[in-house]
This record gives structure tokens, sequence and C-alpha cells, in this order.
């Protein structure tokens, strides 16, 4: 049994997307305890968490102290997981699945309520920053428990990270086999929005403080990743309408 840290500010940006178990784990009462096998999923929304939704400590933030949230792990074939062309509030590149023929990724499932649910189509700021999508169940195996009828997820509107047209890059925290994009942590990513405009700051940790308190300037910097930014070309997955389920 686990107890959840909460972060700071400068750990959320810059430890995006944040520690998460290999296996099963369930969030129970702000804990990470083992997932019984016997655990019934019954009623819930199966979502597939590509970035930081795949950790303890973002589920914790975003569900609070009483949430439940059974995560199971699977792979996933020809795809991996990539920085985006956009910028959160609080100062990360975030990511999105990207379609890469022969790379398989280790990523997990959230198994959410349907109130859960809406918690965190408003935490994806879903339709603005993030499309909902449904996973084409071929490309999914499951590595533990079981694979459920639908999987759902969101996929990035903004598309892959390309600011100095050498995109997209993998994220180097999430491991995959057989990769073909290079691998960048956060701050690299945060190296090149600072080399780009950053001039008035003392360091890339200053910048992003200044990042994460000015709005205007997040603007900016979404408009000039955008300019740059990759789209993926033959998903696995497509748009979605349903609620899930």
């Amino acid at each position: 049994m686990l107890k959840i840290p909460k972060m700071t500010m400068r750990q959320r940006a810059f430890g995006y997307p944040y520690e998460a178990p290999d296996g099963a784990y369930l969030l129970r009462d702000g804990y990470q305890l083992d997932l019984p096998e016997t655990y019934d999923f019954s009623g819930r929304i199966a979502v597939l968490s590509v970035g930081s939704n795949r950790a303890p400590a973002q589920l914790y933030r975003k569900f609070g102290e009483p949430a439940e949230v059974p995560v199971t792990p699977v792979a996933v074939k020809d795809c991996d997981i990539v920085h985006v062309a956009n910028l959160a509030d609080y100062g990360a590149v975030p990511c999105s699945a990207f379609p890469s023929r022969g790379t398989i990724i280790t990523l997990n499932i959230a198994w959410l309520t349907s109130q859960q649910l809406e918690i965190m189509h408003a935490t994806e700021a879903l339709g603005e920053a993030y499309d909902w999508i449904e996973w084409d169940m071929r490309a999914i195996t499951a590595l533990s428990h079981r694979l459920p009828a639908r999987l759902f997820g969101y996929s990035a509107i903004a598309g892959a990270f390309n600011l100095n047209g050498n995109g997209p890059f993998a994220l180097e925290k999430i491991n995959a086999q057989d990769r073909q994009f290079t691998p960048a942590s956060q701050k690299e990513m945060q190296d090149q929005i600072f080399a780009a405009l950053g001039a008035d700051a003392a360091d890339v940790y200053q910048w992003v403080e200044t990042v994460q308190s000015d709005a205007g300037l997040r603007r900016t910097i979404r408009n000039l990743l955008a300019e740059k930014a990759m789209q993926p070309v033959g998903p696995p997955w497509q748009k979605s309408d349903a609620l899930g389920g």
C-alpha cells in the first residue's frame, strides 16, 4: 500500500507524465493498492491512458481522495506516445498517441465510472485540446486481467510537437519496443520553446514559472507550436460520438 503524494507546480511541469506502475493497480482513498484478480469492472468505461493519466498521482489529483479507480496494463502495437504541439496551463508539453509502424508500447486502461468520465472530459478540455476517440481493438493486447469490449481515449487535436522541424518526439519516460521516433524529456521540449521565446528569463525554470502565470504567453506559445505541428496519418483509432460503455 503506497500513499500517493501531491505535486508542486514545478513537479507538475517538469515531471510530466509522472511515475506509473508497470502493472495493474487500484487507486482507492488516496492509496495505490494491488488490484485483485477478481475485481468487478461492471458499469465502468475503459479509457486508454497515454500520458499523465497513467500515473496514480494524476488520477488522485483529478478525482480526489475518496475515488476508486482500477487500472490495468495493455500493449498497443503500431503506435508510440509523442509530445504534442500544445501547452498545458501548468506549463507542461502534453502528449498523445501517434502511429508508428512496428512499435509496441505498454500503456494502461483506467476503468472509470460515468461521473469520473465527466471529470476526465473536463480536465482533458474535450473538443478544444483533445478529441474523444474509440480504439481499434486489434491494436490492443491485455497484459493482465481482461480487455474491455470497447476501448475509448483521447487524441490531441494539435498534432505532434515539431517546433524545429525534426519531430515527432517520443516520451523518454514511457518505454517502447522498436521505437521509430527520437525520445525526448519534458525539459528538452521546454528547452526548445525557451530557446525560441524565452530570452528575457534567467533560465528555463524561471521561464516555465512565467508561462504558468501568463495566459497571453501560453497563447503565443500554442500558436507558434501549431504552425509547425505534424498530424497523424492512418491511426488505429477513430473519433467517436459514443459516451462509452
